[in-house]
């Protein structure tokens, strides 16, 4: 549905990359329609360069966590929450937005709820499984809620739901598009922007056990800054190609070069994977929020796209143990590309604006 006259939707959420690169695709689809697009975020340095970057405008909320807080933070908290509110009203009346858009966060929570007071169309977009506080609290005052997962829909008001996928970037599917994947076995070791320590430990230790792998697979380590110097020497030292690098700026590229892919279960990475139809080990972080990358881990798994290997048992040998087995195993690595491809949804953005259009339409 194209509009003949440019609106303004405000996105707003962040303080992870989960929040982020989403928020970033639907921001890209609509400006595709000719919309104006101001990102609210957390205020972060590293999101702000990120958004700037994108040349999209960008404001920031003063954010504080909830959950899981008592005492003086959990009042700190709530006093944040008032403050980013009222801001957020101000936000609402300088810059007349059509739609208002968040995708978790605290800051996320505050402009859902201003819209609310002001009758501003408002929805949500939920990336996990399991849904935050914000997107949970958010979902009462959002007219429309876009989820990655059927499972999702319990957790939200029967009726305001709508199952989506989670919104992939273009340069991610169309880099991927463009890059081939050769005969020799590659694997893919992703940690997160940040790395990961425990994944690149565990990595590492898995080299001597790799035996007749050694000089026939191939790897490409993402390890974060802190990391990337002794990993390299270690796969140096243990004879074994690969290319490390502290951080993957085109991770469509790698993607299309992996035959599998070692990972945390980050939402926006399980999409990825199955949009793309790869097949992976999925380390979850054991401390993330409502721990959602377990869940994450766990429907792939349950849908034959992913293996789960807990970190409290992750150990080099037995990395390497199932790296090995599906090295020799191909046609029970290429059953998980079509599980994963199966789960997969490269048109999530578009869904997600067409429903947004079509909310500003009815007024």
């Amino acid at each position: 549905m194209e509009r003949k006259v440019a609106e303004k939707v405000i996105i707003t959420g962040g303080g992870t990359g989960g929040h982020l690169f989403p928020a970033l695709a639907l921001a890209d689809e609509f400006r595709e329609r000719g919309w104006e697009v101001l990102f609210v975020g957390s205020g972060k340095e590293w999101e702000r360069k990120i958004i700037s970057a994108r040349s999209l405008p960008y404001m920031g909320l003063p954010a504080a966590p909830i959950k899981g807080k008592g005492g003086m933070e959990l009042l700190r908290g709530i006093m944040t929450l008032g403050v980013a509110s009222f801001k957020a009203l101000g936000v609402l009346r300088s810059q007349r937005p059509s739609l208002v858009l968040g995708v978790g966060g605290y800051s996320s929570g505050a402009m859902i709820l201003a819209s609310a007071l002001r009758g501003t169309p408002r929805v949500i977009q939920e990336q996990n499984v399991i849904p935050g506080l914000a997107n949970r609290l958010a979902a009462r005052f959002a007219q429309r809620v876009f989820c990655s997962f059927e499972e999702t829909r319990n957790f939200f008001p029967e009726g305001k739901v709508s199952v989506t996928g989670n919104p992939i970037r273009r340069e991610v599917l169309s880099s991927f598009e463009r890059s081939r994947r050769g005969e020799r076995f590659t694997l893919l070791v992703l940690g997160g922007s940040q790395g990961a320590r425990a994944i690149n430990e565990a990595m590492t230790d898995a080299l001597p056990f790799f035996g007749e792998m050694k000089g026939i697979i191939r790897v490409i380590h993402q390890t974060g800054e802190m990391d990337r110097d002794w990993v390299e020497e270690r796969y140096r030292r243990e004879g074994v190609e690969a290319t490390v690098l502290s951080f993957i700026e085109d991770i469509g590229k790698y993607y299309a070069k992996a035959h599998l892919v070692v990972s945390r279960a980050g939402a926006s990475t399980v999409a990825e994977l199955c949009a793309l139809g790869r097949a992976a080990l999925l380390i979850p972080y054991p401390f993330a929020a409502d721990d959602h990358q377990r869940r994450n881990a766990e429907l792939l798994q349950r849908h034959g796209a992913a293996i789960l290997i807990d970190e409290r048992t992750l150990k080099g040998e037995l990395l390497a143990g199932e790296i090995k087995r599906l090295w020799l195993d191909r046609s029970s690595l290429q059953q998980m590309e079509r599980k994963a491809l199966a789960l997969g949804r490269r048109d999530a953005a578009s869904r997600v604006v067409e429903e947004c259009l079509q909310l500003v339409e009815r007024g």
